[in-house]
This record gives structure tokens, C-alpha cells and sequence, in this order.
């Protein structure tokens, strides 16, 4: 303690003694450029500062009453409890720097810290995110409090007298004029301005295999190549995108192992999309058709057990990809009033058993997207009927539904947990978080290979109104359809247990909306809120669920409305 004492007094000494003689020096001018201030021969720098304060309350995430209701985690740096379940407060710190040199050289850091915060938690104290023991569910604390981290850096450099640029490190960036890929991943991209045209190129890492302790080719990779023309009002876009994934494949010792996927299969695809986003009088819209085809690989290794491949299923068998979508989005600017209605569609996987993969998601892993941030959709961020974090399976399904019909034996393509969504049949049942997309269900539905590509596609329709009524203030509400392309995943997945029956496509209705109060520039409150009604898919789906917390089996109702709401306080500089 002496010494801390006495390193503050030195300290002290030394601000005090530069203090002094920068008084005794001749005042210089501060030479601005933008938010930038000049801190050196042509050098600038912009501090960025962000404090994003929420308070969030859920209820029945998974329909249904009768099941105890959790956090999703206990670890106060999860994500997956601030933006899903949870009673808590919880804020969104970052603090970073831009530096410039001159006009052609960006160097941009910035740090994060997203974490629950009570009066014990706010102590920073040794056991904050291990408070110990187990809690009723027989859950043990996280080990794990990363406190502040890197969350995004990268180098721009404009080549002087050229219109090209160089991008190296991770920003927050989206491919096509939707946003539906969209993320900080590490990436080396060029780009160049011609005049209305833009084009660029990129090559990105979605998983490095220095994870798992392996090297040479066991990444997750892709490489986007696009342009737009910028001819105002409207503007037109096409990208094409090379997925490459070996990450999910990758020899991990255990045979048959489906944590991240099937050990050696190897999924190629390629991605197609065109765009147009307009105005034309006061309707403002956005139109995206997309399209995904290649090949796929599935498992090379037989294993044994729970973890092995079937002996129905061959070794290394080959998948074909094909699946299609369709974006549209119409808003019409009438003053104070905004009427707005939207289509996503997703085409669907219908059957387990063959080796087509259908089901249309952009990449082959469930990743965030920026579709409800896009300029478009961007008041849609807060409903999880469209594109938040989703929520939970109906009564928690697990991997044991009810008790089968005697005599009968398991479905071998009902993979359990990953058909009802990954985390045990808990979080994210049908999209992942941001991802307007179906990407959950059916994940392993195809035996031998894991891939988001055998969902059974998506049908959105968000239908709302913005209303403007005074400056600085918004109100929106909306109502969000969300269903299934094709149950036949599901309905073969659990066709002991249906006895013959069907899934209903309808999962459910979202019905929701914010209000938001922009005091300035830098500061604003916004109130949301959602309920979500079961559908009766999600209803078929809890009855596959046991809600007898004792002996024997008790099916699901899935009846209950799932609640969630939101205070949100946040400053930006």
C-alpha cells in the first residue's frame, strides 16, 4: 500500500510540473477536422464513448407457465440472458479511438464490456461471475469474466490518387442491400468509388481452427465479391459470396462428434444475390432476390454409439445445395404517418432422408445478420418475432419427448436437441440472434452432416405503422407473422410420437412496438416491448415436451403468451 501511496504522489508531481511549463508556453490553436482534433503534424484523433443502459424483464419464453422459468445463463457476461431471458440490468459499455492521419489513413480500436450489474456485481469483487455452488436447476456458476475486451480494430488506407481502399482487421459490416450477412468477423477487403459505381472484394474468417488446436485446412471461411450503382433515388446492387467451411468438419478425436458437426464433412456453397432499394413519390422500398447452390460432404467417420452414424447412412455422402429467397419491404412517407409491411421468404428442406439440402440461410453456421438494421428494417431491431434473439422451445423440449407407443423404437432421424434448436431444445428454438431466418430448426436433421441448410424455411411478414408526432419522437408498432416453409423435418423427426400426425407451419404472432425520445444528438430514451402468441406448430411442439416435473410424463401446453419488455437508456460520443 506504501507504495501505491507513494507512485500516486510521483505521479501527482509530474502532471503538475506539465502543467506548469505548458502554461509558460504559448497558446496554440485547435485544428479540428470534423470530430476530429489534431494532436500532431497532421494527426487526429476522435474519442468514442457509448454507455447503452438497459432494464429488461421476460416471462413464459417458452410458452408455457408450468416449467419453472431460468435465466439462460449465470455468467453476467452472457448475451444470450441480456437480449433473451432474464430479470436484470444490464449495460453495454465501449470506449475507443479513431486516429488520421491526414485524409488517407484510419487506424480504429475500440473496446467493450456487456455485463449484468447489481450492488454486488458493480464491486467488481474476486467471485463476480462464480458466486459458487449450483443453483435448483444443478447449474454451476460461469469460471469465466473476460471484463473489457478488444470488439473491433482495423486499418483503412486510401492509396493517394487512386479511388481504391484497403480494409484490414474487424468491423461491423453487412454484404447486400438486406443485411443478411452481416458481422465483426476478421477480414482483408479492398474496395474502389467509380463515379455511381462501387465495387469491392473481401476475403473473411468466420472460424479459425487455431480454436480446436488444429492448423492447415480446418477454417470456416468465405470471400464476398460485389458492386452497387448509385443512380438516385434508387440504387442497385449484386454480390457473390464463396462459403467455405472445413471448421465444423475438423478431426477433434471424437468419433462421430456433433458439437460443432460431423467429423469430415465439408460444405461448399455459393450465394447470388441482386438488389434494388428506391423511392419513388412517397413510397420508399427494398426488393432482394437471393439464391444458394453447391455441394456438401458428410461424415467420413462410422464411430459407435449415441455420437455414431447410422449404418443406413453412407460414409462421405455427397449433398446437393439448392435453396432461394425473397426480400421485399414497401414504407410510405406520409408525413406523421408511416404504414410499412414486409416479406421475407426462405425456402425449406422437406425431407430428412434424401440427400437435397433446401432450406435457405446464407451461411452453413447460425450468425447474426444486419436485416433489422439496414436502414430499412431498423425498427424492427426490437421484436423477436422478426429478427432478435428468438425465444425459447415451447415447454423446453428437450431431446426426450413424451413416452413413445409401446413396442415402437426412436426415429433415427429425430437427432433430438438440434432439430428443436441448439442449447438443449432452450434458446434460439427457430432463428439465431439477428437472423431473420428459420436457421435452427433442423439443424442435424440430414444424418451425418450439421448445416443450417436443412431448415424448413422461413415465412415473415412484419405488417406496422411509424408515427412522427412531435421532433424527436417515434412510435412504432407492429405485428410479425412467423411459420414454416415445410414441417416434413419435423414431422418425420417426431413421427413415433406424432402417431401419423403433422406439425402445423404456423410457430407465432408477435405483436409489439417502442416508443423512442432523441433529446439530442448524443442521448435518447426508448420503451419497447412484445408478446409473442404461440402458433399451433410451437403448440404441436409442446406436446412433445414433458411438463411433469416428477415421475412419469406429462405433455406440454405451449398455450401461454410469451412477454418481454425494455427500458433503454444510451448516450453516444
Amino acid at each position: 500500500m506504501k507504495r501505491v501511496v507513494q507512485f500516486v504522489c510521483l505521479f501527482g508531481l509530474v502532471l503538475v510540473s506539465a502543467s506548469a511549463a505548458f502554461a509558460q508556453q504559448t497558446p496554440q490553436p485547435v485544428v479540428r477536422l470534423g470530430n476530429f482534433i489534431e494532436v500532431g503534424n497532421d494527426v487526429f484523433m476522435h474519442i468514442i464513448a457509448t454507455a447503452d443502459i438497459r432494464y429488461k424483464t421476460s416471462q413464459n419464453a417458452d410458452f408455457e407457465s408450468r416449467v419453472r422459468d431460468r435465466t439462460l445463463s449465470r455468467n453476467p457476461t452472457s448475451t444470450a440472458q441480456h437480449e433473451q431471458e432474464g430479470d436484470l440490468s444490464y449495460a453495454e459499455l465501449r470506449f475507443g479511438v479513431d486516429f488520421r492521419y491526414q485524409k488517407n489513413l484510419t487506424f480504429h480500436l475500440l473496446f467493450e464490456n456487456q455485463s449484468v450489474f447489481d450492488g454486488s456485481l458493480i464491486d467488481d469483487r474476486a467471485n463476480t461471475s462464480n458466486p459458487g455452488g449450483t443453483d435448483v436447476f444443478g447449474r454451476s456458476a460461469s469460471t469465466e469474466n473476460p471484463g473489457f475486451r478488444v470488439e473491433r480494430f482495423y486499418i483503412r488506407y486510401q492509396f493517394p490518387g487512386t479511388p481504391i481502399r484497403l480494409h484490414v482487421g474487424p468491423d461491423y459490416w453487412q454484404v447486400s442491400q438486406a443485411g443478411i450477412l452481416a458481422n465483426d468477423n476478421p477480414r482483408i477487403a479492398v474496395d474502389g468509388d467509380f463515379g455511381k459505381l462501387k465495387v469491392w472484394a473481401s476475403a473473411v474468417i468466420e472460424r479459425e481452427s487455431q480454436r480446436l488446436g488444429l492448423q492447415n485446412d480446418n477454417d470456416s471461411m468465405y470471400y464476398v465479391f460485389g458492386g452497387s450503382y448509385d443512380a438516385k433515388p434508387h440504387k442497385f446492387g449484386m454480390d457473390v459470396v464463396w462459403f467455405r467451411d472445413r471448421f465444423a468438419g475438423a478431426d477433434t478425436a471424437v468419433a462421430g462428434n456433433r458439437d460443432i458437426g460431423w467429423t469430415g464433412q465439408k460444405v461448399d456453397s455459393v450465394w447470388v444475390n441482386a438488389s434494388w432499394s428506391g423511392k419513388m413519390g412517397p413510397i420508399r422500398g427494398l426488393v432482394q432476390g437471393n439464391v444458394l447452390a453447391g455441394t456438401a460432404r458428410g461424415s467420413t467417420v462410422r464411430g459407435s454409439g449415441a455420437t455414431g452414424l447410422p449404418t443406413v447412412v453412407p460414409l462421405r455422402r455427397e449433398y446437393d445445395i439448392f435453396a432461394a429467397s425473397a426480400i421485399a419491404y414497401l414504407e410510405a412517407e406520409l408525413g406523421m404517418v408511416r404504414p410499412f409491411v414486409g416479406l421475407v421468404y426462405g425456402s425449406g428442406d422437406g425431407d430428412a432422408r434424401d440427400n437435397k439440402l433446401h432450406g435457405f440461410q446464407t451461411q452453413n453456421v447460425s450468425d447474426s445478420t444486419a436485416i433489422a438494421s439496414n436502414g430499412f428494417m431498423n425498427h424492427l431491431d426490437t421484436s423477436v418475432a422478426f429478427a432478435h434473439r428468438d425465444y425459447s422451445c415451447p415447454g423446453l423440449a428437450q431431446i426426450s419427448p413424451v413416452a413413445q407407443p409401446a413396442g415402437t423404437t426412436r426415429n433415427p432421424y429425430a437427432v433430438g436437441r438440434e432439430v428443436l434448436g441448439a442449447g438443449g431444445g432452450r434458446t434460439e428454438c427457430a432463428h439465431s440472434t439477428s437472423n431473420v431466418y428459420n436457421s435452427r430448426l433442423g439443424v442435424t436433421s440430414h444424418l451425418g452432416i450439421q448445416t443450417t441448410y436443412s431448415n424448413p424455411g422461413t415465412l415473415v411478414i412484419p405488417v406496422g405503422i411509424r408515427l412522427f408526432p412531435m421532433k424527436g419522437h417515434e412510435v412504432t408498432g407492429w405485428y410479425v407473422y412467423r411459420a414454416m416453409i415445410s414441417s416434413k423435418l419435423l414431422d418425420v423427426a417426431f413421427a413415433p410420437e406424432l402417431r401419423g400426425g403433422k406439425i402445423n407451419k404456423t410457430l407465432y404472432h408477435g405483436v409489439g412496438g417502442f416508443w423512442q425520445w432523441t433529446l439530442n444528438p448524443h442521448f435518447d430514451i426508448r420503451l419497447s416491448g412484445e408478446i409473442a402468441i404461440p402458433g399451433e406448430g410451437y403448440k404441436d411442439l409442446a406436446k412433445l415436451a414433458d411438463c411433469n416435473p416428477n415421475a412419469g410424463t406429462q405433455a406440454c401446453d405451449g398455450n401461454d403468451p410469451a412477454l418481454r419488455a425494455e427500458a433503454r437508456f444510451r448516450a453516444r460520443f
